[in-house]
């Protein structure tokens, strides 16, 4: 990395009941405070996918390689009946085998795997043995599905490029002109015959001038529905359309238009075709799913919600005639509702599915729907994989994918809630305690702001947020609250959008409420305070400390501090005409009213500021000019950290070792030690 410093970073009552034991947390205490070293050393569970007759439930392993600087992904199976000693590693090759989908027979498993150099589908069958390539497309293989009847395979993938593409590089190179993309670029919709599990070559379906970005199977096998843009420019997803196409050579129709794009995502006999969307060009809206229904003549009709019941963005989950099951937030937890259909609309209120007890995410329904497995976690468990009957909920556990963690002491993790000097709105947030915490006792804190706006703070498994990793920060003797203030999901839409046209406004106040809540509770030490966060939670660090120097220290990741100069460079402007209204140049005011540069003579705190050389959502000119400006000013210590060939969120493990080493410093410098500050 390069540095620039002035002065100085988861079907029995008996699983049940393990689940529970292992939420507490209690035993942890008994151990040793949590390392950076540690969080490197966390497994992650992705990609959980329950075959169609719910025997077995397939899942991806990521684990950092930091020798290498990879993160290494494998495919893992565990029979639903079994327990964590039955989970086997499928693959085991060094890089990335992801993504795993069932052949409707359930007898093997297709995954994507970049073994063959170009990323391709494989097969492995679910006792073992050796996986074979499936597909031998010219270019990487994107998102992939199997026709319902198994003959056929349909994945995305980008054309090769054209030759005229190539002796144009030859002579000139190949430079970025602003908003046009080259033929490889593109995404098309590729369909392969499957003749002994293996594709044969594949033809394009989708047709030019369409960028595709998801698809789904009709229940007869016969056509595709695909969600495509006019471009592969992040900012034509706000025009996306459905698409059904019933062959190479047949007509493309357009089904569906929704106002801000819509992408398929499941279609059966009984519920028929059902899309995503919010159904609103802009904005702070709920996320939908909608019925898409269709007359005698097979011409698409206006969508039918079949979640405006559920105040949430509605993930799904499965679908069939008499349900629906779908994901969502809500407050800090994660849960699974199940919404009853009739006549191919919701016939009844959204019902829990799951019992609120843990944080639960990730699942993946068998074909009857009978079956699901999800992961489950909460503040003193990490994520693991669960399975119950849908009839019953009676979690059985599957994984156990990092025992380590029982041998760590984990600072206990709450709820708070607060009222906002701004108009008294309710404000929740989650706290996590130092370890060995004592009530009474006065404590260092930070406050870890989440991005978004319209991101979440969540009650789940918080060894680390992104850059920030707050069990370590426990184990340090610090509090970390996490705030959700206006803006965040999980509240509703009525809160989601209460900082429209208002960022760095009463947003801000509720976070700082939440500073006031926990001093005058007697958890924080209003002398040892800290503040960080990353995307707009360093939007939120640079406002905070331009408004206020009650922070001793402050780490801003990736954030925004000039929006006119903003408007221009980040890779998705639309989100300013959601938060502020109008466009820069119709009022600067507003603008330069809500940017922190205009208030960078009132920084006193020391700051780190950490950002990505190659972000395109927030970058990294905003973070170099805010740090050339703190240190022109010289009322307080800067250091500024970019981290080579990095997008928004860092990747690399071992930068991912320095970007939290260096906060775990910063705080130790400047709230734990100060006074061994030399002047």
């Amino acid at each position: 990395m390069r540095a620039l410093s002035s002065a100085g970073s988861r079907i029995s009552a008996t699983g049940f009941a393990l689940l529970l034991l292992f939420s507490t947390g209690l035993s942890a205490q008994e151990g040793r405070p949590m390392t950076v070293e540690d969080v490197l050393a966390l497994r992650s569970l992705s990609g959980i996918s329950v075959s169609p007759d719910g025997e077995w439930v397939a899942y991806v392993v990521t684990a950092r390689d930091m020798e290498e600087d990879r993160q290494e992904t494998d495919v893992w199976v565990v029979p639903s009946a079994g327990s964590p000693a039955d989970a086997r590693q499928l693959t085991f090759r060094s890089g990335s085998d992801d993504s795993p989908v069932w052949h409707p027979s359930g007898e093997w498993l297709a995954f994507s795997s970049d073994r063959e150099g170009v990323r391709q589908v494989h097969g492995i069958r679910p006792n073992g043995g050796e996986a074979w390539q499936v597909t031998s497309h010219e270019t990487s293989v994107g998102s992939f599905r199997f026709a319902p009847d198994g003959r056929r395979l349909g994945f995305v993938a980008s054309p090769p490029a054209t030759e005229a593409d190539r002796e144009l590089e030859e002579l000139r190179g190949r430079p970025m002109v602003w908003d046009s993309v080259y033929t490889d670029q593109w995404s098309h919709l590729y369909v392969a015959e499957l003749d002994d599990d293996a594709a044969a070559e594949a033809e394009r379906w989708s047709p030019d001038g369409l960028h595709v970005v998801s698809f789904v199977w009709s229940p007869d096998s016969r056509a595709v529905a695909f969600g495509a843009r006019s471009s592969p420019v992040l900012r034509t997803t706000y025009y996306g359309a459905t698409y059904v196409q019933e062959g190479a050579e047949a007509e493309t129709r357009s089904v569906t238009s929704m106002p801000g794009g819509e992408n398929p995502v499941a279609w059966d006999d009984e519920a028929g075709l059902i899309v995503s969307g919010t159904g609103q060009l802009l904005g702070t809206f709920n996320r939908q799913l909608w019925r898409v229904p269709f007359d005698a003549d097979g011409t698409a009709l206006d969508p039918v919600s079949l979640t405006a019941e559920l105040d949430a963005n509605a993930n799904l989950v499965h679908s069939d005639g008499l349900r629906l099951i779908v994901s969502a937030a809500r407050r800090t937890g994660a849960t699974v509702y199940r919404i009853p259909l009739a006549e191919g609309a919701a016939s009844g209120p959204p019902s829990d599915l799951t019992d609120g007890r843990h944080y639960y995410s990730g699942a993946s329904v068998s074909a009857d729907g009978s079956t699901i497995a999800f992961t489950a976690e909460d503040g003193g468990a990490p994520p693991d994989i669960f399975v119950t009957s849908t009839a019953d909920f009676r979690p059985e556990r599957l994984t156990d994918l990092n025992p380590q963690v029982a041998d760590l002491a984990l600072g206990e993790q709450r709820v708070e809630s607060w009222l906002s000097r701004a108009g008294g709105e309710e404000i929740e947030g989650v706290l996590t305690l130092p370890v060995g915490y004592e009530a009474g006792d006065r404590v260092p804190m930070v406050l870890v702001i989440h991005g978004g706006p319209s991101g979440i703070s969540s009650d789940r498994f918080n060894a680390t947020r992104g850059a920030y990793p707050v069990q370590v920060y426990a184990g340090m003797g610090f509090a970390v609250l996490q705030p959700n203030y206006r803006g965040s999901s999980g509240y509703g839409e009525r809160f989601r959008g209460l900082n429209r046209g208002d960022i760095s406004g009463r947003d801000w106040i509720d976070i700082d409420s939440g500073v006031d809540a926990m001093v005058e509770r007697g958890i924080a030490d209003p002398e040892r305070l800290a503040v960080s966060g990353w995307s707009f939670g360093g939007h939120h660090t640079y406002w905070g400390i331009t408004q206020t120097d009650r922070f001793r220290a402050a780490s801003a990741g990736a954030g925004a501090n000039d929006l006119i100069s903003m408007y221009s460079q980040t890779d998705i402007p639309e989100f300013y005409h959601t938060y502020l209204g109008p466009k820069p140049w119709e009022d600067w005011d507003l603008y330069e009213e809500r940017s922190a540069y205009r208030h960078v003579q009132n920084v006193t705190t020391p700051l780190l500021i950490q950002v990505g050389e190659r972000d395109e959502r927030v970058p990294a000119e905003q973070s170099i000019q805010f740090f050339e400006a703190v240190r022109a000013i010289g009322k307080a210590p800067t250091t500024l950290v970019l981290y080579p060939d990095q997008p928004h969120g860092v990747r690399s493990p071992r930068l991912q070792r320095d970007l939290m080493s260096r906060n775990v410093e910063w705080l130790t410098r400047w709230i734990l030690e100060p006074e061994a500050l030399v002047p």
